[in-house]
């Protein structure tokens, strides 16, 4: 049985359609009507050029809606979202590398399921109240430095299994830990033979927790303003929030911040050029992103 060739640009089946000058197979989509190459990558045939490719890069970065970029650059909302899923796509595996060292300051934010098919209900129909099942936990670190990562866990509240095996990759040099009282989070840090420091027992100018609480502020504003986006990427969302957040972070005033704006933005597109031989836009279309912890009930 042949190999179905899959449209670069709308995931359609697609046919082969005569073949280039040079003896590049050529294919035509049976839906969309378009015509691309064999040897097509993500960049090959991105529908515009480098120059507006990294000017939406850009928007990306002063935190712009997908909406706005999209009519300022004068290209399609669904082009839009392919752009972005590249470059989320090309720092996906960017929070694996982040290792926090110092002090660090270790807590939990919830974002509620409002989408129907992973929302629980009683049987009377009625929402259930409080901590539930019904929201998703992301579990924030950040050091004294200012740097951060942030991921989702589960449903309802994390347990010391998903901190061990979302952060242990995280912890470097650490002297000591900052935490709100949680078990979990203790059971968690007891792994490693550090200072753990609990505020609301001990209140000192060092053991403050205003750092991680500004950074879940800033966490919430992005995602409210990105408030369209599908719940299954949330942990896309969260990648790049953190990518940004750690780079801009070294910026200690306007000409800096502009400086690490620029360097994000080339530095980005480099990772979505080495990164596009395994990109393809049907890989867009059935990215599952978290729906293992979506759909998973304790």
């Amino acid at each position: 049985m042949s190999k179905r060739i899959f449209c670069q640009f709308c995931g359609g089946i697609a046919h082969k359609h005569g073949k280039t000058s040079k003896g590049t197979q050529r294919y035509k989509c049976k839906y969309c009507c378009k015509t691309f190459l064999s040897s097509y990558t993500s960049l090959t045939y991105l529908k515009h050029g480098e120059t507006l490719f990294k000017k939406f890069i850009g928007y990306m970065i002063d935190d712009v809606t997908l909406e706005v970029a999209a009519r300022n650059l004068k290209i399609d909302v669904k082009t839009a979202h392919y752009y972005r899923y590249l470059v989320f796509h090309a720092i996906e595996h960017y929070q694996e590398k982040v290792k926090l060292s110092g002090t660090i300051l270790i807590d939990e934010t919830f974002i509620s399921i409002k989408e129907k098919p992973y929302k629980i209900v009683r049987p009377d129909g009625k929402n259930i109240r409080g901590l539930s099942f019904n929201q998703l936990c992301i579990i924030t670190m950040i050091s004294l430095k200012g740097e951060c990562v942030a991921k989702v866990s589960s449903r309802a509240t994390a347990q010391p299994e998903d901190y061990k095996r979302l952060f242990n990759m995280n912890i470097g040099k650490v002297k000591a830990f900052i935490h709100d009282g949680n078990t979990k989070q203790v059971q968690f840090m007891n792994q490693y033979f550090v200072e753990k420091v609990n505020p609301r027992k001990v209140q000192t100018d060092n053991s403050t927790t205003e750092l991680v609480d500004s950074l879940h502020s800033s966490l919430k504003r992005y995602l409210f303003k990105h408030a369209g986006y599908k719940l299954k990427y949330l942990q896309h969302y969260l990648n790049f929030f953190v990518y940004r957040y750690n780079h801009l972070v070294r910026g200690n005033n306007k000409t800096g911040m502009i400086k690490n704006k620029n360097d994000i933005l080339n530095e980005l597109y480099s990772h979505v050029k080495k990164s596009s031989n395994s990109i393809r836009y049907k890989n867009y279309l059935s990215d599952k992103g978290i729906t293992d912890i979506l759909e998973k009930i304790r």
